[in-house]
């Protein structure tokens, strides 16, 4: 006869301490504290399961793999970008930077998860996925085809991929492009490169310094001003 005090074959027996209040939600916030804190390879279901205190089969019940903690992660991350529709009282430029601000925010607050939620492709869930809406909302009140509408938010997506990649390698709100462009320039032989000497001048020493800020915001309103004119 089986001991009634342990799990015999085929049974899952008592939870240890902890598992009995283990869900996907708890997992996953704390595999994103993991790798906010030190990077996406120190994420592995063995460190998971100890930062939880439970068994590393405990965690496979809500999630079978590591790809799934990751396409989770992205799920936990882009949850709160989704927002209410404003309406026709909000201009669609209006709708449409903040959705790429917001878009853009939810990558910067976790730099070290963004390289892996824009290079896996299965970490592309279905929230992901549905993050874009409002970006197709607000061009579609533009009055833009639905062919012009796909390609804009494309467009607008890979600029903000792009940006934010740059983002997590620099870590900083600010850098320098060239630390040493204005010397360079002024090395320049006479007569090369006239138009770049003329403006990196003008600019110094100070007005190299680049904004990430800024710099996206300047991205953000050409790409809607082109919109726009299409």
């Amino acid at each position: 006869m089986v001991n009634a005090g342990k799990a015999g074959p085929g049974r899952s027996g008592r939870p240890r301490s902890g598992e009995e209040r283990l869900s996907r939600q708890a997992i996953l916030e704390a595999a994103l504290r993991i790798v906010d804190d030190e990077g996406i390879d120190a994420m592995t279901m063995r460190r998971l399961a100890a930062t939880l205190g439970v068994n590393p089969m405990s965690i496979y019940h809500h999630l079978p793999n590591k790809a799934a903690v990751f396409a989770g992660l992205a799920e936990l991350v882009f949850a709160e970008v989704d927002s209410p529709d404003p309406g026709e009282a909000v201009p669609w430029q209006d709708q449409l930077k903040g959705a790429a601000r917001a878009y853009r925010n939810a990558l910067r607050a976790h730099p070290n998860l963004a390289l892996q939620v824009l290079s896996d492709t299965s970490a592309v869930s279905d929230v992901v996925v549905t993050t874009v809406e409002p970006f197709y909302r607000a061009l579609d009140r533009a009055g833009l085809s639905p062919r012009q509408i796909f390609e804009s938010v494309n467009t607008l997506i890979d600029f903000i991929h792009g940006f934010s990649l740059g983002e997590a390698a620099v870590r900083a709100d600010t850098f320098d492009l060239a630390p040493d462009l204005l010397t360079r320039v002024q090395n320049l032989p006479p007569g090369k490169a006239p138009t770049l000497s003329r403006v990196v001048e003008s600019l110094g020493e100070e007005g190299l310094h680049y904004d990430f800020t800024e710099g996206f915001e300047s991205g953000l309103t050409t790409l809607v001003n082109g919109f726009t004119a299409t």
